[in-house]
C-alpha cells in the first residue's frame, strides 16, 4: 500500500508526558507503540482514497496517523478527553479527520453514515480490553453499514472467535459472531509492542459480514437462548436443555434432526444448533 505521505515517528512515552496522561486502568488503555504493527494493521484494512474509516478508541493517533495518510477521510471516536485534546493538537492540521469526544457504546453507526454521507464504513481499532464484548455487539447491530473491521482484541476472545467445536475454547461467542460475520485471524501482536504492557497477547482480527447468515433460522433469538443456555451448563447432555426449551418434546425432537441429545452443546456445530433450534420453534 502506498501512502500519500509517510507519517512521522511518534514516542509515545514522550507525547503522554508532554500532555501530562497516565494509562487508565479501568478504561484498559494499552497504548501502542510500535508503528510497524500499525502499518501491519492499517495494511491489512486495505484502504483506497475513497475509503471511510471509522477508528473506535483513537488513544494517541497510533493508528489515526496511518489511517489519514491512505483513507478519503476519517472518524476517530475517543471517550476519554485528555486523549481528544492531545489528538486535536497532534493532528490539527489533518483535514481529511474528524475526531469526536464520545463513548463508542453510546453511537449511531447508522446515523453516523447518514451525516458522513457514506453507505459503508471500514471500521478499524485498537480496542480497550474492558469494552470488547458490548462492542462487538455494536458491530452486529450496525453490521449493514459496515464494510469489514479490522480489531485487535485479546487473544484468549480472539481464540474464542475463531474456535471450532469440541475445543474448550468454544462457546457463545464461537456460535454467535460467525452467525453475522466471518472471521480471519491476522496476527499476534506481543505485550510489549504496548505501554503499559499488558499481562497477555493480542490479536488483530478481520470481520466482514455476512450477505446472508450461513443458516436458516425460523427464530434467531430462539437459537441464541439456547445456544446460552446450553454454555451455561456446558457440561450437561443437551437433552436437558432441549427439554428446558421444550417440554416433552426431547425424543420427537431427537427424532427429527437425527442429533444425539446425549452428546455436549460444546460439540454441536452452528448448522447443528440451528437444526436444533428450528425443532425446538416446530412445537413450541
Amino acid at each position: 500500500m502506498k501512502y500519500r505521505a509517510d507519517p512521522s515517528h511518534q514516542n509515545v512515552p514522550s507525547t503522554l508526558r508532554h500532555y501530562g496522561i497516565r494509562p487508565i486502568k479501568m478504561r484498559g488503555q494499552h497504548f501502542l507503540i510500535n508503528d510497524a504493527i500499525s502499518h501491519r494493521i492499517v495494511n491489512a484494512a486495505s484502504l483506497s482514497e475513497d475509503s471511510v474509516v471509522l477508528e473506535i478508541g483513537a488513544g494517541t493517533g497510533a493508528l489515526t496517523r496511518f489511517l489519514t495518510a491512505v483513507a478519503e477521510h476519517v472518524i476517530a471516536i475517543e471517550i476519554d478527553k485528555k486523549l481528544v485534546h492531545l489528538l486535536n493538537c497532534e493532528y490539527e492540521s489533518y483535514e481529511n479527520l474528524t475526531i469526536a469526544n464520545q463513548n463508542v457504546l453510546d453511537l449511531d453507526m447508522t446515523a453516523l453514515a447518514a451525516t458522513h454521507q457514506t453507505e459503508i464504513f471500514t471500521v478499524v481499532s485498537n480496542l480497550p480490553y474492558n469494552i470488547t464484548g458490548p462492542v462487538l455487539d455494536l458491530l452486529i447491530t450496525h453490521r449493514k453499514v459496515i464494510k469489514q473491521a479490522i480489531i485487535m482484541v485479546q487473544n484468549e476472545v480472539g481464540t474464542r472467535l475463531v474456535a471450532t467445536p469440541g475445543t474448550k475454547a468454544y462457546g457463545i461467542l464461537s456460535i454467535v459472531m460467525p452467525y453475522y460475520f466471518q472471521i480471519e485471524s491476522l496476527f499476534r501482536v506481543a505485550g510489549g509492542n504496548f505501554i503499559p504492557r499488558p499481562e497477555v497477547e493480542s490479536v488483530v482480527l478481520r470481520l466482514t459480514p455476512l450477505a446472508e447468515p450461513p443458516v436458516v433460522l425460523k427464530d434467531s433469538s430462539g437459537l441464541f437462548r439456547f445456544v446460552k443456555d446450553t454454555f451455561q451448563q456446558r457440561r450437561k447432555m443437551l437433552h436437558h436443555a432441549v427439554n428446558r426449551h421444550a417440554p416433552g418434546a426431547v425424543e420427537q425432537i431427537a427424532r427429527q434432526t437425527g442429533i444425539d441429545l446425549r452428546r455436549r452443546g460444546e460439540t454441536l456445530t452452528l448448522a447443528e444448533f440451528a437444526e436444533l433450534a428450528n425443532a425446538i420453534y416446530d412445537v413450541q
